[in-house]
């Protein structure tokens, strides 16, 4: 029993070994952070980017609505005719 313990942890550590990810060189750990740090420091979001997702989604909502308002006005004018 004692035999079959250890070769089932043998086992365990083989699989963990091979689910880890390659290893990187430090140099290229310290570029990949450089560059996420340079990204997040570009993004400027003005009143001009905004006013531009409000654009954006009225432009998606806005046929929906009207589309919903003009049968909600037609259903009333058939039943109250």
């Amino acid at each position: 029993m004692l035999f079959s313990n250890r070769r089932v942890e043998e086992e365990l550590e083989r699989i963990r070994k091979a689910n880890l990810p390659p290893a990187k060189p430090e140099e290229e750990v310290a570029v990949i952070a450089t560059e996420e740090t340079a990204e997040d420091a570009d993004v400027n979001i003005t009143a001009k980017d905004i006013f531009a997702m409000i654009i954006a989604a009225y432009s998606i909502i806005l046929p929906y609505a009207a589309i919903f308002i003009g049968i909600t006005i037609l259903f009333v004018y058939l039943f109250l005719r």
